[in-house]
This record gives structure tokens, sequence and C-alpha cells, in this order.
């Protein structure tokens, strides 16, 4: 559920960690099934989907980000996505994009789990301060999308 990985420790300010660091931490080797609500959607300005998701039961505190990136690979999942929108095509990105979800459906991603440090605060915690309630921790790359109703 999105609120336990909102609830995920962050790195702490003692670990030396960039945007740029191949050697990545252990959590992000494994796999994670995460099953929550869409709340949000969004196009960023390179292409790459962030679909927000929340507990599906609409108790749990806190939102947790999924990126599905651009490339064939992702193909199936971007037209599932877009499908659920009210987006009219084509249209071109140059900043981020919020895409309008006519239902908000409750999915399962599956990717792996991704500290992304460039939205982390100064002492590296879980909490991103923009947009408010959101976890540093998300699921990166998307590598499978099931939609559970």
């Amino acid at each position: 559920m999105p609120s336990q990985i909102y609830a995920w420790e962050g790195l702490g300010t003692d670990v030396d960690l960039t945007r740029y660091t191949e050697e990545r931490m252990p959590s992000e080797q494994k796999w994670y099934a995460l099953t929550g609500r869409v709340v949000d959607a969004k196009v960023e300005a390179d292409g790459d989907i962030h679909i927000a998701l929340q507990d599906a039961s609409g108790d749990g505190v806190g939102t947790v980000s999924a990126e599905i990136p651009v490339g064939p690979k992702w193909c199936e999942i971007r037209q599932t996505v877009f499908g659920w929108t009210t987006q009219k095509f084509p249209f071109n990105v140059k900043t981020a994009h919020n895409l309008k979800i006519r239902e908000p459906h409750v999915i399962t991603v599956t990717g792996k789990a991704f500290y992304d440090i460039g939205h982390a605060p100064a002492d590296h915690s879980n909490r991103r301060s923009k947009p408010e309630g959101y976890a540093v921790w998300e699921v990166h790359p998307v590598m499978a999308l099931r939609v559970v109703q």
C-alpha cells in the first residue's frame, strides 16, 4: 500500500547519493507490487508519465509516485494510462502537463523501489516538500500495470 512506502525511512544525511550514483542501495534492487488508487497523473517535459497512488481504501496517509518512462518497452502501459484520461492527441510537452483522469482506477504497478534524491529534502527523509504528502521513495520504472478495479 502507498501508506506503507510513505512510512519508510529516508536515507539520512550520512548516505552519499546523487542522481548519478551508479551503485544504488540494496532496497532498490528488489521488485515491488504496489496497489493503490490513481489520484493524479502527469507527463513530465521529458515524456515520462508519473502516476500518483494512494491507499485504495482512502484511509492511509501518503502518496507514492510510479514512473512510466518513454520507450518501446513501455508503450502498452502508456497507452493504458492515456486511455483513462481526457487528453487529446497529439500534444506538445515543453513543461510538465497534468492529465485529467476520468475514473480513479485501483491499480497494481510492479517495479523497483527508487529513492529519488532529486526530490529529497536536505535531511534525506522520505517526505517531499513539493508536492506535500508525497514520499521520496517511488516505483521506478513501472514494468507492469494491472487494473484491479
